[in-house]
């Protein structure tokens, strides 16, 4: 008698399978005839929206100045490089070589393309100021020469102080030696000029050695300033009476690439007029405020990021005036903070400038220092 029962129950069973086998195709057919569930339709809306975002947030006229060079993908842009626009910062390259900036818009090369800009490789670009305007104040040009030009095996120099005045004169004291262990002061005052440029002509009207007038006394012997002090460095050299600086190469890295369409000197220091085929309209900050760095547009390598169609803005922590150095901006993030806003853009509160003695050595007889071109292990090294 219990056959019967069992199959009932297994006809029953049966049936209870074929109907959650019909109820399931139902369902996907209806799944099939509606499109994807709405959850993912939502998500594959909004990453739409997020790609559209680099061409909506891209900077003014970014296709003049920063054009497209490269098909794009999802690690590479496309573009030339990476615009940088600069407001009212101290922005020291490192140490105490650095201008004090109004405004300067600029764009950075990488000097390998396909590869991006890396922020702490200063060799891995090529800075190249389209306009803006700056000042060089006296510590600054005393320190290249310092730690930098002069900072060489033989060097005949050393010691010096720079200041500057509002009659257009430049102010050099120091130290030089043209007889091995003897080291004499020396004072020269006189004009500057530009030339093509980027190199600068500083022409001394005066000069004492030893607190004695040698100016008249070179010219009566028939001797120049060349015969007198020699520099041996890539960017900085002695013709003549002149004291010549290129601009292009007397920097430490990143490379530059200038055009100064003026120069001035004052008491501030020199006043530098930056210009090239292009004047950038000015992008909108990520946050409002008068004094910051903004990278926008292009692919920015830092730290262990890359990140693309970049829009990353740098101030100051304490909101005042921001001073970074581009070898030490690393420590600076550190012991500052980030945040991050939804469309990716980032915004940097660095933390104070904090000085440091290490300057990367110039490059004796035009040839790559090691430390400076392959970044050796220094408290002010990114």
């Amino acid at each position: 008698m219990a056959h019967p029962y069992k199959r009932a129950l297994l006809i029953v069973v049966a049936v209870m399978a074929m109907l959650a086998v019909a109820v399931g195709v139902m369902y996907g057919m209806r799944e099939v005839r509606h499109g994807t569930p709405e959850l993912t339709q939502a998500k594959q809306a909004q990453l739409k929206q997020l790609a559209r975002l680099p061409e909506e947030l891209a900077p003014p006229g970014e296709n003049k100045y920063n054009p497209l060079e490269r098909d794009t993908g999802p690690r590479d842009s496309g573009r030339r490089g990476v615009g940088l626009f600069i407001r009212h910062t101290v922005f020291r390259i490192v140490g105490g070589i650095g201008f004090d900036t109004d405004t300067l818009s600029a764009l950075l090369v990488p000097t390998d393309p396909p590869r991006p800009v890396t922020l702490d490789d200063p060799t891995s670009f090529v800075f190249k100021p389209l306009h803006g305007s700056v000042i060089m104040p006296p510590s600054a040009l005393a320190a290249l020469f310092n730690q930098y030009l002069t900072d060489y095996p033989g060097t005949q120099l050393r010691n010096l102080s720079v200041s500057t005045r509002d009659d257009g004169t430049l102010v050099v004291d120091g130290q030089t030696q043209k007889v091995p262990g003897l080291w004499l002061p020396f004072h020269m005052t006189g004009p500057v000029h530009l030339v093509q440029g980027h190199l600068f002509i500083y022409t001394p009207k005066q000069i004492k050695i030893a607190h004695l007038e040698a100016k008249g006394l070179l010219k009566a012997i028939r001797l120049q300033l060349s015969n007198l002090v020699q520099i041996d460095t890539q960017g900085a050299r002695i013709e003549g009476d002149s004291v010549v600086l290129d601009l292009n190469h007397s920097l430490p890295p990143p490379a530059q690439d200038v055009h100064v369409a003026s120069l001035k000197i004052d008491h501030r220091g020199v006043h530098l007029r930056f210009t090239s085929a292009f004047d950038p309209k000015w992008p909108q900050p990520i946050v409002d405020t008068d004094s910051y760095i903004l990278l926008d547009g292009g692919d920015v390598k830092t730290f262990r990021s890359l990140i693309t169609h970049v829009r990353l803005q740098m101030v100051a922590g304490d909101g005042g005036k921001l001073d970074t150095s581009l070898y030490a901006y690393r420590q600076q993030i550190v012991h500052g903070h980030f945040e991050a806003t939804p469309a990716g853009e980032l915004v940097a509160y660095l933390a104070p400038y904090r000085a440091v003695s290490y300057l990367p050595p110039a490059k004796p007889n035009g040839k790559a220092n090691d430390a400076s071109a392959q970044g050796g292990d220094h408290e002010d090294r990114p």
